[in-house]
């Protein structure tokens, strides 16, 4: 099975999931923290109509009875400027009070703002960046896995650690990310520091990504040995 290093090697992923603003209502609404508020769904109503002025009403109500997922979309409403001026500094304090609540998309998110090498929002501080990403990944949050891993393997933000890296990829997978498969694919057939090639890890990853391509595509209705076309 032939596997391409672009299909895990673009870096956007977590930007694209945490922090673009057109994707946020998706992001939340499909987490299984979303609690059962029903202010919180008015709130989430009114964000996927377009009418944020309503939204951040409902949300603010909902923050005021300490719902994390409240916090965290004010959060991220004010840091883009969607339905209100966006103001950094208040977006910061909505992220840190759902994060200290335990959801660890906020955590993950707060992560991706302190290793910001343009600083467009807060001065790096790659300790705190460090412990927010692990806490979202012991809290099982996939897009800190994944984050944590290409930083061990690339040196990226931390000393290079390709065993942890590899760690934190296992974890990924044992979720599901196909990323992660393929990242330990290509670690396990070329090896790395201190990870030596090895021949039954690359055929079990390579087994592992074939069945969820497979379960995939039979689940979207497509011939199971449907391949998807990557447009460079």
């Amino acid at each position: 099975m032939a596997i391409e290093k672009q299909a895990f090697g673009k870096k956007s992923f977590i930007c694209a999931a945490v922090l673009l603003a057109g994707m946020l209502f998706s992001y939340v609404r499909h987490t299984p923290r979303v609690p059962d508020v029903p202010v919180m769904e008015q709130a989430l109503a009114q964000y996927e109509r377009g009418d944020y002025k309503n939204a951040m009403t409902f949300l603010a109500q909902a923050d005021s009875m300490n719902v994390p997922d409240a916090a965290f979309v004010l959060g991220a409403m004010h840091l883009s400027g969607r339905g209100i001026e966006a103001d950094a500094d208040k977006a910061l304090k909505y992220y840190e009070r759902a994060a200290e609540e335990g959801f660890a998309p906020a955590m993950t998110t707060l992560a991706v703002l302190y290793t910001d090498l343009d600083e467009k929002y807060v001065k790096n501080d790659f300790k705190k960046a460090l412990s927010y990403a692990q806490k979202a990944a012991d809290a099982n949050d996939v897009e800190a896995q994944m984050m944590l891993a290409r930083w061990y393997e690339n040196g990226e933000n931390v000393i290079k650690d390709v065993p942890k890296a590899v760690e934190y990829y296992k974890r990924a997978a044992r979720n599901g990310n196909q990323g992660a498969k393929i990242a330990l694919l290509l670690i396990y057939q070329n090896g790395g520091k201190n990870v030596k090639p090895d021949k039954k890890e690359v055929e079990r990853w390579e087994q592992s990504i074939k069945g969820q391509v497979k379960f995939e595509n039979i689940f979207q209705n497509r011939p199971a040995d449907y391949i998807e076309k990557i447009t460079p």
